[in-house]
């Protein structure tokens, strides 16, 4: 099927003023969110994944962009990602935000866009290339990019969102269940018997990984002037262990300040938005350049 207009109508604006940096003059900062373009989300682009309904487990049914690479296959799978590409955002897209005053985008990318792995490998083929180019179209219209490591290997929360919905489970070949165990291990096994946030073991090559992923970052972009900031992770979980994501985000802002120290690094809080969680981040007290990100859904909870 052919992606609707209504989704680009709907979603090309969405999360308006979701970027707010301090400036000078106390304004807040107009940005949008440049959702579903390189990491795939149902809810975002439903029409991608009409090709699934019906579908049964053996047939491949696509439900974020590991499983919807995994069914269509590299060829295919690149094919439908590339016209997606060029069509879902384009220059006219720049052309509308200029004249709506945004001044930053935060742009998704997944960690395979450097490095593909699994079933990405082919199916994203090309997806540096835009990336680049919407670097060098957003300098054009004096846009700054945030460059925001949405998906990472392991997946990160358990969710769409992260590239793959972590500890999918078919029951037969036309139902599965997924809420029950949507986890977050990225960072290591987490253990479905003793709960409580509790894992049992670390996962250091994942770790390894995603911090490499940065380092690549800023090998390709890190000196671009569109980019103003990078993310090394979105929506790490609730129960991630907080004492490795400290330590995985000092790793990852000294990457950055080594290599650019006018990029700024924002990290997402956890789902912990309490200042007292993140008092002890940094043991210094120079926080320039250092934006938390918090995301508060207000349709679920007080």
């Amino acid at each position: 099927p052919t992606r609707r207009s209504s989704d680009l109508k709907s979603f090309a604006f969405a999360s308006l003023a979701s970027v707010a940096l301090a400036r000078g003059d106390q304004r807040a900062m107009v940005g949008t969110n440049i959702g579903g373009w390189q990491v795939l989300e149902p809810w975002i682009t439903p029409s991608l994944f009409y090709r699934f309904l019906g579908n049964t487990q053996s047939e491949g049914v696509g439900m974020d962009q590991y499983t919807f690479c995994e069914a269509l296959g590299p060829e295919e799978g690149n094919a439908v990602l590339r016209e997606h590409w060029d069509t879902w955002i384009t220059e006219e897209t720049f052309v509308d935000m200029a004249a709506r005053e945004v001044e930053m985008i935060r742009v998704p990318i997944g960690d395979w866009t450097l490095k593909p792995y699994g079933p990405y490998v082919g199916c994203t083929d090309g997806a540096k290339e835009k990336v680049q180019w919407l670097m060098d179209t957003a300098q054009k219209y004096d846009i700054k990019v945030l460059l925001d490591v949405h998906a990472v290997k392991g997946s990160q929360n358990g969710y769409d969102n992260s590239g793959q919905s972590n500890r999918t489970i078919w029951t037969d070949e036309n139902n599965f269940n997924h809420w029950d165990q949507a986890l977050g291990e990225w960072m290591g096994e987490y253990d479905m018997v003793k709960q409580n946030c509790q894992y049992k073991s670390y996962n250091w090559e994942n770790i390894a990984w995603a911090k490499d992923t940065i380092q690549g970052i800023l090998e390709e972009w890190g000196n671009h002037p569109a980019l103003a900031a990078i993310e090394p992770v979105n929506e790490p979980w609730w129960c991630s262990p907080m004492d490795l994501l400290k330590a995985f985000y000092r790793d990852v802002r000294k990457l950055i300040r080594d290599y650019n120290p006018d990029i700024k690094f924002v990290f997402h809080d956890a789902f912990h938005s309490s200042a007292w969680d993140w008092n002890d981040l940094f043991d210094d007290d120079d926080h320039e350049n250092v934006v938390m990100d918090t995301h508060q859904y207000f349709a679920w909870g007080g």
